[in-house]
């Protein structure tokens, strides 16, 4: 394996955690459901479960289509962090959400997602 190898237990216990976050929000469940913070917490339980099909001992023996997989997992997960912290008011427009007032995903999220 090498220096850059993903800890598949390790990406996997990391994206529960951002999960278990936004279950813990409070706009995250009906009937408060901000479309913007649900639009998000859809697109990382998504991401977690192509994770949850990758076949670490694949992966740890270098198959091309597996670590192809991870790293677009990888790649997702940057993507969720910055809708997390887009402060733009565009991710809320893109989601039906109010673009003047920015998506506050709080401070348990933004850390969760930033050990990402």
């Amino acid at each position: 394996m090498s220096d850059d190898t993903i800890n598949i237990d390790e990406l996997n216990t990391k994206m529960q955690a951002v999960l278990d976050a936004f279950e813990a929000h409070p706009e995250c469940s009906p009937p408060n459901t901000n479309p913007t913070i649900y639009f998000v917490y859809d697109f990382i339980r998504n991401t977690h479960n192509q994770l949850k099909q990758i076949d670490a001992a694949k992966y740890a023996a270098g198959d091309k289509p597996t670590n192809a997989a991870v790293r677009e997992i990888i790649g997702r997960n940057a993507f969720a962090s910055v809708l997390i912290n887009d402060t733009s008011g565009k991710m809320a427009m893109m989601t039906g959400g109010n673009p003047s007032v920015p998506t506050n995903f709080g401070d348990d999220i933004k850390a969760a997602a930033d050990g990402l």
